[in-house]
């Protein structure tokens, strides 16, 4: 599957890994849920300020 968009890339990305990390690192549905919401969250908000910052300083 190749995607036109890394913005679409990044956040299948951030999906898959935030999904495996909840399903191993936390025992119940309901810490798993808030941990894969949080650590969605938190990679997709971080790479969006990383590339804003880049785009920042490309010109």
């Amino acid at each position: 599957m190749i995607l036109r968009s890394h913005l679409l890339s990044m956040i299948i990305y951030s999906l898959l890994v935030s999904l495996v990390l909840a399903l191993i690192r936390r025992n119940t549905r309901k810490e798993q849920l808030r941990y894969f919401i949080s650590l969605f969250l938190i990679m997709v908000v971080g790479a969006l300020i990383f590339g804003w910052f880049m785009f920042l300083f490309a010109h």
